[in-house]
């Protein structure tokens, strides 16, 4: 059964290769009967195909006709490109390209008028001059391959230095900004400085108050011990005047009796 099964599986690649082998042949003698009529405008799709794959897809198509400066609506872009985009994709070969059979093959010639798109209904005076004269220069210039819309650079141009401009104005005034910033800081580092030599010498005098209250302390503590002394030692002498008092009124009074008595008796 494997040997069956391995077989068959040759068999289908096999069958497989025969039908690419044929495919690639008939579309090789489908390109050897194919000739390029259009060079201008196979090279100008090349140049947008960076992967030489032969084909645009439709949203960069529709990014390289908004870039030309045609002012062209979503619509008309629309319309153009279901002209020739089939699956969201462009085969530009067979724009460039016809069959040998067919004998004098009839170049698309686009007018002018399409050329320009919507540029001519727009109130600008350069490209109604432009457009006064068929062979006067309608703004396209072709520049290493690609079209070049020159008055739409120009309109950026013109945009840019006037950001420019306004970067530079706004730069002076943020420089005149810096300055005045830095002027302050300055102006805050001098008080800075000066607040510090003060809040110094304010501690200076604290340290010395403080010396001077502790030396005020002892003292008061010395003159406190010697009150204390004092008021013992007078309370020690007033003691001992309190008892020779007492003595001394004893005696008088003991005299005042002895005489009280002597005088009775007499």
């Amino acid at each position: 059964r494997d040997d069956e099964e391995i077989s068959r599986r040759d068999d289908r690649r096999e069958g497989n290769r025969h039908c690419k082998e044929r495919a690639s042949k008939d579309k090789e003698k489908d390109k050897a009967q194919m000739i390029t009529v259009n060079r201008d405008l196979l090279m100008a799709f090349v140049y947008f195909d960076q992967c030489h794959c032969g084909y645009l897809l439709e949203k960069d198509l529709e990014e390289i006709l908004y870039t030309l400066g045609l002012h062209l609506s979503r619509a008309q872009v629309k319309k153009l490109l279901n002209k020739v985009v089939l699956r969201e994709s462009c085969f530009y070969r067979k724009l460039t390209d016809t069959s040998k059979d067919e004998e004098n093959p009839e170049e698309m010639e686009t007018p002018q008028e399409d050329m320009l798109g919507n540029r001519l209904l727009l109130p600008s005076p350069a490209i109604k001059q432009e457009s006064k004269g068929p062979e006067e220069n309608i703004g396209l210039i072709v520049y290493n391959g690609a079209m070049v819309d020159v008055g739409s650079l120009l309109q950026k141009l013109e945009k840019s230095e006037k950001a420019r401009a306004e970067m530079e104005q706004k730069l002076q005034s943020l420089e005149e900004k810096t300055d005045d910033d830095e002027k302050t800081i300055l102006n805050l580092e001098n008080v800075n400085k000066s607040l510090s030599s003060e809040l110094k010498e304010v501690k200076k005098d604290i340290g010395q108050l403080q010396e001077n209250l502790k030396s005020s302390e002892d003292k008061n503590s010395q003159f406190e011990g010697q009150l204390n002394k004092t008021i013992k030692n007078l309370a020690t002498v007033m003691d001992e005047i309190h008892t020779v008092l007492k003595k001394d009124i004893v005696k008088s009074e003991d005299k005042d009796q002895k005489s009280k008595e002597n005088g009775a008796s007499v």
